[in-house]
């Protein structure tokens, strides 16, 4: 049997590459990726980059990958509740006399509630104020209504 492989080539003869098979040849390598941002107070070196093949990442709220400069933040909240519902009765009782002294009341728990957990209290605030303005209006309507009544009878 003979041997189908070709003859060795002397080391003197030069060897034209592109006529040969490239099927052997390997792509290049991919690039590495980027590294994160440097932000004031940071070195490149106490940036840490991400590892390169990361598991996806549940879209529940923004995760803290160690390493990185920003800490998550607390949810903002709002006034609370009451104060919200005291606040449209008392733009109601500007129209609706006494409905005003529900929304007064509203507002002054939500105001409390909103102080003593630390939360916006400027529409809580402004329920209070505007309700004890329409339940004094409220109030001297009715006596209005009443005076106007008895003096025509």
């Amino acid at each position: 049997m003979e041997d189908s492989a070709s003859p060795p080539i002397p080391a003197s003869t030069p060897v034209d590459t592109a006529s040969e098979a490239t099927d052997d040849v390997l792509p290049p390598p991919p690039p590495p990726p980027p590294l994160p941002p440097v932000y004031a107070g940071e070195t490149i070196a106490t940036v840490q980059a991400p590892p390169p093949y990361m598991t996806p990442q549940p879209m529940s709220g923004a995760p803290h990958m160690p390493g990185t400069a920003y800490a998550p933040q607390p949810a903002q909240l709002g006034p609370p509740g009451v104060g919200i519902a005291g606040f449209v009765m008392v733009l109601v009782g500007l129209f609706v006399p006494l409905v005003g002294l529900v929304g007064f009341i509203l507002s002054w728990v939500g105001y409390a509630q909103a102080k003593r957990e630390g939360r916006p209290q400027g529409l809580t605030l402004a329920g209070t104020i505007i309700g004890a303005v329409a339940t004094i209006l409220g109030v001297l309507f009715i006596i209005l209504i009443i005076a106007i009544s008895a003096s025509s009878s």
